[in-house]
């Protein structure tokens, strides 16, 4: 299907992170997805990020293996190929890159999450993620921005057939940043909503919102007031209220979260409920951040798919399979140890519940999307 009208020639940037299985044969031996005969269902797809523990090519590919030997769904976050979007002009790196994920999706027999990041939140940036310097600092009220990101939804959703399609990262995150801008942003959501729909129609599209700063958890050192409110800014055109949780980085301990943490959801949507993106560490990272130990990584886990059953959650994400070899690039610090293999590809105590609950069957609620 690639290259057929204006917006199917715009593509992927390439991908910025190939990703890793890093398997050593350890970490893969005992990792089959077929589900055993006894157990109990579950209610949710399960799936892994593309962030892989390497930069290389062979780690791309192995980490759409990791991801189908422990679930159905393989996470592939790109930031929108602006100079691409604004000129039609399609590199050779693009288009393959484009192609070579959806072949190994295929492959594997994985369901595509594509996340759009098209909103830079970190250290209150506040920008559009990924713009050309001659741009920085503009927004969606750029009209030929607003379309950008149109055509890029086109794309993704005409190329990739996602089973979901996060339209905007932790959007939550840029209203406290740039409140202005967001307003555009709310606005460009729903045209592009109605876009993905015409060419895709049975894709789940949604944004994501970051847990802990929605409650007013976060910034830790300037707390704000919960942000519940925004919810229904998108709810119009919103097929999942999709959240990313790292209570991590805010409580000691899975033992100080909330017995509602995730159930309160429920309370503000009428639409399923799903974990785009989570994560606990397993020790602390270099900064001395988001502390943890393997168990209290296995106590969160555990409690996440808890509560993911208790909501009849339709899909679960853990960002990260592997701990990262990489963690001076920005933040990546903060997910340095969530990964539920070490670098070597040994298991973390946390792998055989994770693994443990992929190998029951998925319900045929679950299953939709596949």
């Amino acid at each position: 299907q690639i290259g057929m009208m204006n917006y199917r020639h715009l593509s992927l940037l390439p991908a910025l992170l190939a990703l890793a299985l890093a398997a050593c044969g350890d970490s893969q031996s005992d990792a089959s997805p077929t589900p055993t005969a006894a157990g109990t269902t579950r209610t949710f797809a399960m799936g892994l990020s593309s962030l892989p523990p390497e930069l290389t090519e062979e780690s791309y590919a192995d980490a759409f293996e990791l991801a189908a030997s422990t679930g159905e769904v393989i996470l592939i976050r790109h930031t929108p190929p602006w100079e691409s979007l604004l000129s039609g002009d399609l590199s050779d790196d693009v288009i393959q890159t484009t192609q070579r994920e959806i072949d190994l999706a295929e492959e594997h027999d994985l369901d595509i999450f594509f996340a759009i990041d098209a909103l830079d939140v970190s250290e209150e940036n506040g920008q559009l993620a990924g713009l050309p310097d001659d741009l920085f600092g503009a927004g969606f009220a750029d009209e030929e921005l607003r379309q950008a990101l149109v055509s890029y939804a086109q794309y993704v959703a005409l190329n990739y057939q996602p089973a979901y399609l996060a339209l905007g990262l932790d959007v939550n995150g840029y209203q406290g940043q740039n409140p202005e801008d967001f307003e555009e942003f709310v606005t460009a959501y729903h045209e592009a909503y109605e876009a993905i729909k015409e060419l895709s129609p049975e894709t789940l599209v949604f944004p994501t919102f970051q847990l802990e700063e929605l409650q007013g958890l976060l910034p830790l050192d300037e707390p704000r007031e919960p942000q519940w409110q925004l919810i229904e800014r998108f709810a119009a055109r919103m097929d999942l209220l999709a959240v990313s949780s790292y209570p991590g980085v805010v409580f000691s301990g899975p033992e100080e979260i909330p017995p509602d943490y995730y159930t309160q959801l429920s309370s503000y949507t009428d639409r399923p409920i799903a974990i785009a993106e989570m994560g606990y560490p397993s020790e602390a990272g270099e900064d001395g951040q988001n502390e943890g130990t393997e168990a209290q990584q296995v106590a969160f886990l555990e409690r996440a798919l808890d509560d993911a059953e208790q909501l009849d959650m339709p899909l679960v994400v853990w960002f990260a399979g592997h701990d990262l070899t990489f963690t001076d690039e920005g933040t990546f610090d903060l997910v340095q140890h969530i990964g539920l293999l070490r670098q070597d590809g040994t298991k973390k105590p946390a792998w055989a519940v994770w693994l443990g609950t992929a190998r029951r069957p998925l319900a045929e609620a679950g299953a939709r999307a596949r």
